[in-house]
């Protein structure tokens, strides 16, 4: 629930422009240097800047407690490949012990052109994808869903799509995330990447749940995930690592269709100690726009809230 106090003198200019009201953190937030106000007044002009009917929601906050700064934080909302973080943690769980072989039954879906794991991709792209994937080792498979080869977008949403059919369909996969973890219920996953996304519906989660994973994995405590698995699930997941910086993990997504869905989640390595973020913004159409110029935009917008959110929680973390 969205908690409303007059402590924040924006709240009205939130709601109007339909970003909800910023809750309030309690315990490790409450003695954060974190200025919430402005970052809610920060992100409402980035918001009302970008208009066209944009709809945010944000979550920023450690690795245990509650948030430092949410905003429409339970809202489900698009993933677009954000989702694939808890693919990957259900993918590597499952074949713990056989990260380096082959994941069992991927030859037979990439053989089979009716599959609904590939079966609307193109005649070429099908070429590709068994090309770039047949024989693949479940590690393989996790690296190149999440963007760490450098495959084509066809072969980079088929291998997730590899880890829904291996887990027979959407609705096992679902049903596999929801009893990993109680804070995972609001993830659905209901259909295969880049397949239609009005039938049998989009892939949504909310900004909570997403940090939810992220945060288990920033703490390295996931139930049901050893400590060698931890470990490649997190490898998979580093960005990068900066000597002044820290090291960056996460996974983000994007959908150039409609509705026009841009998401960071993640979390950021510190000296200080970890944080967790999760933008996600959702555009309905280009509003008149050419698609290109659109999704630029909103690409933009999505950037502009990570990095307050970013730069918030390093702050909130200086000693």
């Amino acid at each position: 629930m969205l908690h409303h106090t007059p402590r924040f003198p924006f709240a009205i200019l939130l709601g109007m422009l339909g970003l909800g009201t910023p809750v309030l953190g309690q315990e490790k937030a409450q003695s954060a240097k974190l200025d919430r106000a402005a970052l809610g007044r920060d992100v409402a002009a980035v918001v009302k800047a970008h208009g066209h009917g944009v709809r945010a929601s944000l979550w920023l906050g450690g690795a245990d407690g509650a948030a430092w700064y949410a905003l429409d934080e339970t809202v489900p909302r698009p993933t677009a490949s954000a989702i694939k973080a808890f693919y990957l943690v259900e993918l590597f769980d499952r074949h713990a012990d056989r990260l380096d072989k082959e994941l069992p039954g991927a030859a037979a879906i990439l053989k089979d052109d009716r599959h609904p794991a590939i079966a609307h991709f193109s005649a070429d792209q099908r070429e590709e994808i068994r090309r770039e994937l047949g024989g693949a080792s479940v590690r393989k498979i996790g690296e190149v869903m999440v963007g760490k080869a450098k495959v084509s977008n066809a072969v980079y949403n088929a291998a997730a799509n590899l880890v829904t059919a291996a887990f027979d369909g959407p609705a096992a996969l679902t049903k596999a995330i929801h009893e990993r973890d109680t804070a995972f219920k609001t993830v659905e996953v209901r259909r295969y990447m880049l397949a239609d996304r009005t039938k049998p519906g989009d892939n949504e989660s909310t900004a909570e749940a997403l940090s939810a994973v992220h945060r288990r994995l920033a703490a390295g405590k996931l139930a049901g995930v050893d400590a060698e698995t931890m470990k490649a699930i997190r490898d998979v997941l580093r960005f990068k690592t900066d000597a002044t910086m820290g090291t960056s993990f996460g996974k983000h997504g994007n959908l150039t269709s409609d509705p026009l869905t841009e998401v960071r989640a993640g979390w950021w390595e510190t000296k200080a100690g970890p944080f967790v973020y999760v933008a996600m913004v959702v555009q309905p159409t280009p509003d008149g726009e050419p698609r290109s110029t659109a999704t630029t935009a909103l690409n933009k917008t999505v950037v502009k809230l990570t990095e307050l959110l970013v730069a918030a929680g390093r702050k909130a973390l200086e000693p």
